[in-house]
This record gives structure tokens, C-alpha cells and sequence, in this order.
């Protein structure tokens, strides 16, 4: 059934109550936006087609699905006038489709068992219509679902409309749908608006199709797979379920968490078995991280490759860049984009890279920023070294070759090489090639004036005030 279905998917409304300018549906779960999910929902189910129904935002909207859905259609609600007014709007973008399936854009939880428990619920009943219900303890503004004596569904009462006797009703309605299409569009064909709203129900679709003999089928649900965001509130409640769900999920895959309630992975991460993450670890986009790596307290990776068997001490921000097998990075340590470590190379505490290629088993142990360069193997780069490649107008790059010995406190300015085995003395400033094999040393010669301090150093006049005083 599913192979000739349209998905259509609600994601029209402002979400005022989110008090944003920003698209509710557009507001993210670890880095997802939430109309992401029923579109990848479809997607999964292998449906003929995904139409979303766009109205506020709409071209941020429609941007955002395009980016993982390319062939998804889109459908425009000019006019917010209800959600069977919403449906109606996709009627000319699923003529190919059999059946439709009705989708909330706020909806993230929902998953593909429950989709298949509605199509064996039609295909077993010959119902037009399978739709999902919960039981909810207090039902306040939920829609009533009305059921006869077989259990179908005779009408669904939107909460503000019920009856003192119908708002006693528990079963309420989660606003998902599997129907024949052509059953659908003739029931909304025939739905007005004599409502408080004032506005076209797609609930309505119920009691028409039951009144011609064809009620719809409800299939129960847990509540929390169709829980919707109407606040901000929600949406946090809901993301750390969704959270856990995934934490939980990792570490059956092999992934070891020593404080699960305080680490964060989006659903873009692929980490192997036997990674371990610390308490407050971030990872972000497409990360990647092999197997064996442990990613300490506090780090924040952001579309990072990480190799197998690396480790990244606390607290390390990395972004857009790649670590080899073996590899130490950190503590507080500042990979930004385009830095590429090889194997067992060393990024320390206080170091920050930009576009910096080091290669196999080389180190920068501490406050260091290598910028625009390129560092061969087994290279040292002592403390507080910098590569000076930004002179005001353009960017350069310093080559660094393999075993080369770059002392502490030394700049070097680009555009600058640096020849094999050669050594940079401590307090160097490097302002030319450098050959080979050579040492380069630029620092002032050393002058000792004796007893100096006795005459004018800080603590000689220190006493001298002292004595002032006295």
C-alpha cells in the first residue's frame, strides 16, 4: 500500500506560542529541524511522494526540506484557515497517490511500526481511513474521538466544541492519518466551517465517512511517539527524551557514556563501538569518530573526523577538522576548520590551528597558534611559537619539513620555509627561508649590567619609600 501513498505533511502554521519570527517547524532537535523527521519518515517508508503544505516561512521552509528531500513538492496554504483547509491545499500534488498519509510538521517521535500497525489496521478492517488515538489523562484541548459499539470511529469533537458528557471522553485524537485518497478528498469536498473557529476540520472527515458507512479505524499509540511542540517548554521537554532515546541507543551499539544525561549527539554522528564519551561531550553535524577514541569532559566537535584509538582531552573546541589514529589533542586546545593531524601527533593545552596540515608524531605541546601552514613529520614546535601569516592585506603560508626543531617564544613570519632538521633557536623571529640543516638564531645579544637592581630595581625603591615613610 505504502509504494502508491503521498505523504502530506503540516507544516504551514506560525507556532505563535513559540513567540518567534522563526518557523515553528523550523526550530531544531539535536541539530534536526523538526520537519525533518516526518520527511524522513517518509523517506524510509519508501512513499511515491513527500508533500509538505508551507505557509509561514515558506521559503525558509521550503529551503531547509530541499536541502535533504530534493524531489519533495510543496504545497501552499496561503491562508491559515485549518488543518482540513491545509490538506486540501495539497489535493493537485498527490493526483498519482491511492492513499495519503497525514503528517504534522511538529510531530518528531513518530516511528515506522506505527505506520504499520495503520495500514494492517485498513487492509484488516476495508476502512477508508486509519487514524491514531491515545488515551490521555487529561484530555483538556485534545479532539475527542467518538467510537460505537465495534470501536470505529463515528466522529471526532474538537475540545472547545465537546459537550459536557463528550469532554469526559479520554481517547483523544493524535492528528496522524493513513486514508484512500480519493475516500478523503470527497469527505473534505463536503466539510464546512460551522465551528467556534470557524474554520474547515480535517476531524471533520470522520463523521462524514462514517455516516456514509465507511467510519474510519483507530489505532492506539503511546503518547509520547505523537507528542507535538506547542512552546518552547515542550520543545525542551521533548528534546531530552529524544536524547536520551538516542544516547540509549548508542551505548547498546558499543558506545560507552560515563554520564549519559550530559552528553550530546546529534543524529548526523557515526561513532564506532568502543568509544567512549566524558560528562558535557558535544558532538555536532557529520562527526565522525573511530573506534578506541576518548572524547573528554567538555569538548565541542563540530563536523570532525576523528581517527581510531585519539585522544581529546577536556574541554578542546574542534571544528571542520580531521585527527589521526593515536592522535592527542588538548586540554583547551582550538582545532578550527581545515586542520588535518596525522598519526600520534600532539595538539597541547592553549594551542589553536587554522588550515594547519601537521604531519605523523609531530607536536605543539602548549600556547602555540599554527595558522596557514603545513608541518612534515616528527617536527617540534616549542611553546609559545607562532606563525605569523596575516599581514593586513592576504593570508601566507609557512612550510614547516619533516624533524625540524622549533624553539620557544619564536615567530615565524610567512611566507617562510623551513628545510629539514633545521633548528629555530628559542626567541627567534624567522623572516626568510631557512635552510636545510641550518640553525637560524635572531634574538639581541645579552647584556648583564651588575648590581643594577640593588640601585634601581623595584624592590631597591620600594625600600626607599619605606624608609620615606619612616
Amino acid at each position: 500500500m505504502l509504494a502508491k501513498t503521498a505523504a502530506v505533511i503540516l507544516a504551514a502554521g506560525a507556532g505563535t506560542r513559540m513567540k518567534s519570527t522563526r518557523p515553528k517547524v523550523l526550530f531544531e532537535i539535536l541539530d534536526r529541524p523538526l520537519v525533518h523527521f516526518p520527511v524522513l519518515l517518509a523517506q524510509r517508508l519508501g512513499l511515491m511522494q513527500t508533500v509538505v503544505v508551507v505557509g509561514h516561512g515558506r521559503t525558509a521552509v521550503e529551503e531547509s526540506v530541499a536541502a535533504i528531500a530534493p524531489d519533495a513538492r510543496f504545497a501552499l496554504q496561503a491562508e491559515q484557515r485549518g488543518t482540513g483547509h491545509a490538506v486540501m491545499a495539497a489535493e493537485s500534488a498527490t493526483t498519482d497517490a491511492q492513499s495519503v498519509l497525514i503528517l504534522s510538521g511538529d510531530v518528531p517521535s513518530l516511528t515506522d511500526a506505527t505506520v504499520a500497525a495503520m495500514v494492517s489496521a485498513r487492509e484488516r478492517t476495508g476502512a477508508p481511513m486509519s487514524m491514531l488515538t491515545f488515551e490521555a489523562p487529561d484530555p483538556t484541548g485534545y479532539g475527542r474521538v467518538v467510537v460505537d459499539e465495534d470501536g470505529r470511529v463515528e466522529q471526532i469533537v474538537e475540545h472547545r466544541d465537546c459537550t459536557e458528557t463528550q469532554r469526559e471522553i479520554t481517547t483523544v485524537n493524535a492528528g496522524v492519518y493513513l486514508a484512500d485518497r480519493a475516500a478523503l478528498y470527497g469527505a473534505l469536498a463536503r466539510v464546512g466551517t460551522a465551528n467556534d473557529q470557524g474554520e474547515y476540520y480535517l476531524t471533520d472527515v470522520c463523521a462524514i465517512l462514517a455516516g456514509d458507512g465507511a467510519a474510519p479505524v483507530a489505532v492506539d499509540v503511546a503518547p509520547d511517539e505523537v507528542e507535538g511542540i506547542n512552546d518552547r517548554a515542550q520543545l525542551a521537554e521533548l528534546a531530552e527524551r529524544v536524547r536520551m532515546a538516542r544516547n540509549t541507543q548508542l551505548m547498546r551499539d558499543g558506545v560507552t557514556m560515563l554520564d549519559p544525561q550530559r552528553t550530546w549527539v546529534g543524529f548526523d554522528v557515526a561513532l564506532e563501538p568502543d568509544v567512549t564519551l566524558h560528562s558535557g561531550a558535544t558532538l555536532r553535524g557529520t562527526c565522525s569518530v573511530g573506534a578506541g577514541t576518548v572524547i573528554s569532559e567538555g569538548c565541542v566537535l563540530t563536523d570532525a573526523v576523528v581517527g581510531a584509538d585519539a585522544l581529546i582531552k577536556p574541554y578542546c573546541v574542534i571544528a571542520e577538522a580531521r585527527i589521526g589514529n593515536k592522535t592527542a589533542v588538548g586540554p583547551f586546545a582550538h582545532l578550527r576548520p581545515g586542520t588535518v593531524l596525522g598519526e600520534k601527533a600532539k595538539i597541547g593545552n592553549f594551542v589553536e590551528t587554522k588550515k594547519a596540515i601537521v604531519g605523523d608524531g609531530s607536536k605543539a605541546s602548549h600556547l602555540t597558534y599554527l595558522g596557514d601552514c603545513e608541518l612534515g613529520r616528527d617536527v617540534n614546535i616549542g611553546a609559545g611559537t607562532i606563525t605569523c601569516n596575516y599581514d593586513g592585506v592576504g593570508k601566507h603560508q609557512t612550510i614547516i619539513e619533516d624533524r625540524v626543531f622549533v624553539g620557544s617564544n619564536t615567530e615565524i613570519v610567512a611566507p617562510a620555509r623551513l628545510g629539514e632538521e633545521s633548528v629555530v633557536a628559542a626567541g627567534t623571529t624567522v623572516t626568510a627561508d631557512v635552510p636545510a640543516y641550518a640553525l637560524v638564531v635572531s634574538r639581541v645579544r645579552q647584556h648583564v649590567v651588575e648590581a643594577w637592581a640593588r640601585r634601581r630595581g623595584p624592590v631597591a625603591r620600594k625600600r626607599r619609600k619605606d624608609e620615606e615613610k619612616t
